[in-house]
């Protein structure tokens, strides 16, 4: 039996009760082109006339769960969702990957990108009626440096100190940098998901979740912490577009998405905020309309750590990254609209990508040949460690089924705890730094020989390259230090044109097939489920909610 029959034995197996049978079929119909649709709207016409689920004015939207609390300062994961609806930015990431302008009206640099000056829109509120102003943006991106914890600091590693951080005038702040930066609203926007604009002197930490003060299109009007947050209309809104239907938004925290599937065909939940492509064909696409976002470099990064344990060798990590079927696997378990083939670097995805560099493919001759050069003709054990989440339980049988072809066993480390919190992103080591090797596998993100992590979906790969690429980045669960790579990474961030940037990038995915500290053997697609009659309910790549404008069709 071959790794990805086996992947999709698993995938079919799994308790969303997808069978095999049906898994097949809907595999089918993907590849005809059927019950798939391009956009991030979840939407459509609903032929049986009914227009409000059994919620009636209450939208409820089923999400991944969050390992720490709602909380700009504190939040890495999926309470990301949460802040989505609440919080506001500079700007906003949208499903394409490009900008809106949301406090900022206009942005614009000198001729070198180290500075940066944006114009505040005039009338923006908080939830509770105040005003919003410069002083509060200004606070907002400085305190982050004094934090404790402060997970959105490392954006700016680098890049920006407080100081650089300078009120203009009333309607204007300018971010002076420290290095050129040619895509940098980037990391004053969503993406940069911790950083909703806060009140001057506000604690961001945990006791911000009792609140929840930002200047969002929602305002919280309960918060029960890993379970559920419920919404209601921010009446101060600065945006007078904001129309949606709905006067409540409700979110529902579910481990595995599999698991919201029967509320989700009983309407006791409207959508489905990132589920496998198996269950999303295996609905009915009378009921349900399917929708599909490119997310990027984002998801699944596996991590071969590189200054300590078995994979200290590039030999070693090159040959197990020979032994994966990518097309197998993105046409078979993802169903061909999971996600499109990885080629081990977070660059591929994006349009500056160099694509005359080759493609890494399947080759356990060579693989073999790799292992023999590096001493361990026969292969090891090794632990794989990593977080429950059905997308990543497959991948993780996928890794290990892949690697035993060339003697690598692997056993699977994962942590079933609610968003893996307990063991593997407990933050424990934290962070990643060069210079320090953690000589231990304690099965954590930031200390285990092998793992998986789950990214989310950035219209440019900046934060990836800066905070799990460089040697000096803090979430380097491959902590790899590598000068040549380093250099590459700051030529590309320091671009201002297309072809800058592409000519880095060419030298980024160069040594990243030679160095091999991670592989990405496919890049993710966010796939969304909505009821039919459920329209305006946006989710970008980052998995980010926009309801403003929910409706029933």
């Amino acid at each position: 039996m071959s790794e990805i029959q086996e992947s999709i034995n698993n995938v079919v197996e799994s308790p969303s009760g997808v069978t095999r049978r049906r898994f097949i079929q809907g595999a089918a119909a993907a590849s005809a082109g059927a019950a798939v649709i391009g956009l991030s709207a979840c939407g459509g016409d609903d032929d049986s006339g009914a227009s409000v689920g059994i919620n009636g004015t209450t939208l409820r939207v089923a999400t991944g769960k969050q390992v720490h609390p709602a909380a700009p300062w504190e939040t890495s994961d999926g309470s990301l969702y949460i802040l989505s609806n609440v919080g506001e930015w500079l700007c906003y990431q949208l499903a394409d990957g490009t900008l809106e302008p949301r406090i900022a009206e206009s942005w614009e640099s000198n001729a070198d990108a180290t500075s940066w000056t944006f114009n505040i829109r005039q009338g923006v509120m908080f939830n509770d009626g105040t005003p919003l102003t410069v002083d509060d943006i200004v606070y907002t991106f400085t305190a982050i440096f004094t934090a404790e914890p402060s997970r959105s600091k490392g954006n700016f590693e680098g890049t920006l100190l407080p100081e650089g951080v300078v009120k203009v005038d009333e309607n204007t702040i300018r971010f002076d940098l420290l290095k050129p930066t040619g895509n940098f609203p980037y990391s004053v926007s969503s993406v940069s998901y911790g950083m909703c604009i806060i009140k001057n002197g506000a604690d961001g930490g945990q006791v911000w979740t009792e609140t929840m003060i930002s200047a969002g299109p929602w305002k919280m009007e309960s918060y029960v912490e890993t379970e559920k947050t419920v919404f209601v209309k921010n009446e101060f809104y600065w945006d007078s577009n904001f129309k949606s239907e709905f006067e409540r938004l409700e979110l529902v925290q579910f481990v595995s998405l599999a698991t919201a599937l029967p509320q989700l065909n009983t309407g006791e939940i409207d959508l489905a905020a990132g589920i496998t492509a198996p269950d999303a064909l295996a609905l009915d696409p009378d009921k349900f309309t399917i929708g599909t976002v490119k997310a990027g470099a984002g998801l699944a990064h596996v991590h071969m750590r590189c200054n300590f344990g078995p994979f200290m060798d590039k030999r070693i990590r090159q040959a197990a990254a020979l032994t994966l079927d990518r097309e197998g696997y993105v046409a078979g378990v993802l169903a061909g609209i999971g996600g499109v083939v990885g080629n081990d670097s977070v660059m591929d995805p994006y349009p500056t990508v160099d694509t005359s560099v080759p493609q890494r493919t399947k080759d356990i001759e060579a693989a073999k040949a790799l292992m023999a050069e590096a001493g361990v003709p026969n292969g090891f054990d090794v632990q794989l460690s990593t977080w429950a989440r059905d997308d990543i339980n497959n991948y993780a049988e996928f890794i290990k089924t892949s690697f035993a072809e060339i003697g690598i066993n692997v056993e699977l480390v994962i942590d079933g705890s609610d968003g893996g919190g307990s063991v593997y992103y407990t933050y424990d080591p934290y962070p990643s730094e060069k210079g320090k090797v953690f000589e231990y596998d304690n099965n954590s993100w930031l200390a285990s020989n092998l793992g998986i992590v789950d990214w989310a979906g950035r219209g440019v790969p900046d934060q990836y390259l800066m905070r799990e690429w460089r040697s000096t980045a803090d979430w380097s669960a491959a902590q790899l230090w590598d000068d040549e790579l380093d250099a590459a990474i700051d030529e590309y961030i320091a671009g201002t044109s297309f072809e800058v940037q592409q000519a880095a990038s060419k030298k980024i995915q160069e040594i990243s097939l030679d160095r091999t500290p991670y592989i990405l053997a496919y890049t993710n697609n966010l796939i969304t489920a909505g009821r039919k009659g459920l329209e305006g309910v946006v989710i970008n790549s980052m998995g980010q909610i926009d309801a403003r404008n929910a409706r029933n069709a």
